[in-house]
């Protein structure tokens, strides 16, 4: 499969498993089983049948730069993050990825998988691929079907042409059926149907065939190096746009186990559970509870009395109480919350940089608290304001700082202003974590006041 080259759709939005996961720290950028998180374990996966300089992964802006910290480690090369203009579905960020892998190798199949699905059992991950991939040889769209275990409503669904599927072998697609009622998903897996997993092989330039068939203005429009262009595609899926009108699909039984962590409920089925049907973390103690999800945040203690069939979800800034039948509406909830002008559906007070970290602490009218923790041998941009002026504190390790040209170096109780329009840097020498306190006052206080003159990581 020397040809064979990967693809990871690392878009999404954040919002099914809320406070958790946020608008810009979604689902794929957590450790929800095991030590390493969804797109950690995806990467990985592929990285396996596939050397990491042909792994593409497609994204946003507002996610590239958490997902190259999060895979550098891992020989991510940086080139291959491709940033949409903006979100507008599969089909344009597939069309995006197929372009660019095309224009380095001619003869391109490329295997596309969503980050932030659940898959056991790498091994047979691979058989699977070896099926699609000689499939996908002769000029067909492969995707991999999933033997159902519930008539599950928010999975799209399957129809092959022969309903006695067996493994090792291809099908032709009959059609797709979109996220079906709990009636119809019943009657669906009784006519031998399988779920779709939304994880694709297929040759480039066919893929790319059928995009500007049957969505010619997603084809055309899908130049990286014009944003103007992207802004004009409408926002649609590679399953509605094109895999529904396609005469050269074939399925593919995945022989491997796959969860789309699609909700709450979802994941409450999966995580281990105590006698009573509960997953529990380590800050939560119940009494005569059953079949509930929950989760307490780090600083805080939950106690749970007599509750049954809940999720509950507790982190620094935001409380989940829902019915384990409920969460799909937490979209509609998080809309709510979003129209109000609330941070709580967007970001996490700690965000993560390449350099360590930094947590809102306090923030009112003209003034905003953070504690910045700086990672040993780390250092932050050379950087100016226009609208603010700072105060740091030193509350652990020693900070080299400097100010205008100048070199201070501050250990634990000392502090030093940054006034607006200055020039600064932040740096840990040290081997130990690096905190300040840090004081901002002014007019506005927005992340994106910040000018920065040299940046070792390259922002």
């Amino acid at each position: 499969m020397k040809n064979l080259y990967g693809v990871i759709l690392a878009g999404g939005r954040g919002t099914r498993l809320w406070p958790i996961s946020r608008e810009l720290y979604p689902k794929q950028l957590l450790k929800l089983f095991g030590n390493k998180t969804l797109i950690q374990q995806t990467f990985l996966r592929l990285k396996k049948i596939i050397p990491s300089e042909k792994i593409y992964i497609v994204t946003t802006e507002n996610f590239a730069e958490d997902i190259v910290l999060q895979l550098q480690k891992l020989d991510l090369t940086k080139k291959n993050i491709i940033i949409e203009p903006s979100q507008k579905g599969t089909a344009p960020a597939i069309a995006l990825a197929m372009k660019k892998i095309l224009d380095i190798d001619k003869s391109a199949i490329s295997l596309v998988c969503p980050a932030d699905h659940l898959i056991v059992t790498d091994t047979k991950f691979l058989n699977s691929v070896k099926i699609a991939f000689s499939t996908a040889k002769n000029n067909f769209l492969v995707v991999f079907g999933v033997n159902p275990d519930n008539p599950a409503s928010e999975y799209g669904y399957i129809k092959t042409k022969n309903n006695k599927i067996e493994k090792n072998k291809s099908y032709a697609v009959e059609k797709f059926i979109e996220k079906p009622s709990g009636e119809e998903a019943e009657r669906l897996i009784k006519e031998g149907c399988l779920w779709n997993s939304g994880i694709f092989v297929w040759k480039n330039r066919i893929i790319l065939e059928e995009i500007k068939n049957y969505l010619p203005k997603v084809y055309e429009n899908t130049d990286i190096n014009s944003p103007e262009l992207y802004s004009l595609i409408d926002s649609v899926s590679i399953d509605k746009g094109v895999l529904e009108y396609s005469k050269k699909i074939k399925a593919v039984q995945a022989q491997f186990k796959w969860q789309d962590i699609g909700s709450w409920k979802t994941l409450h089925k999966l995580l281990p559970k105590n006698f009573d049907g509960n997953v529990l973390n380590e800050n939560v103690f119940d009494l005569n509870c059953q079949n509930c999800l929950i989760y307490g945040a780090e600083k805080r203690v939950v106690a749970a009395i007599g509750l049954n069939d809940l999720i509950v979800v507790d982190t620094e800034d935001a409380i989940l109480i829902a019915h384990r039948d409920q969460t799909d509406s937490i979209k509609i909830t998080l809309e709510i919350i979003k129209s109000k002008n609330l941070k709580q559906c967007l970001m996490h007070p700690t965000v993560y940089r390449p350099w360590g970290s930094f947590t809102v602490i306090e923030e009112g009218l003209n003034y905003k608290v953070k504690k910045i923790s700086v990672m040993p041998r780390q250092k932050l941009s050379l950087q100016f304001h226009y609208k603010r002026d700072e105060h740091w504190i030193v509350v652990r390790g020693r900070a080299k700082v400097e100010l205008d040209g100048k070199i201070f170096y501050l250990a634990p109780h000392q502090s030093i202003d940054i006034p607006v329009a200055s020039k600064h840097r932040l740096e840990n020498n040290g081997r130990e974590i690096l905190e300040i306190i840090e004081i901002q006052t002014g007019s506005y206080l927005g992340e994106d006041d910040i000018v920065r003159i040299d940046d070792i990581y390259s922002r």
